[in-house]
């Protein structure tokens, strides 16, 4: 079977409704599971607290990706006014 996160989070979170122990829930999905022992001790210490969502957190920080219209159109006009700028 193959986990994706969303299916990971829930399969942990049935699990903890279900009072089994990390180590157990992690030997269970064994080599299927993407996370390491200490991502699933964190989920089921999350879930024992009361956390509901298999959502994960929004993050903070810089963005995946910053190419959209707006970037693109801002730099084609950077290298037209000036072809030997840098862009670093």
């Amino acid at each position: 079977m193959e986990f994706t996160k969303k299916n990971m989070r829930f399969y942990i979170f049935m699990r903890c409704r279900l009072r089994e122990s990390a180590k157990l829930i992690h030997e269970t999905v064994g080599g299927d599971c993407a996370c390491s022992y200490q991502t699933v001790c964190r989920l089921v210490k999350e879930f024992n607290e009361g956390k509901e969502s298999i959502s994960g957190s929004p993050r903070t920080g810089r963005p995946k990706s910053c190419v959209n219209e707006q970037t693109i159109a801002s730099i084609k006009k950077d290298i037209d006014e000036d072809p030997h700028i840098s862009l670093r």
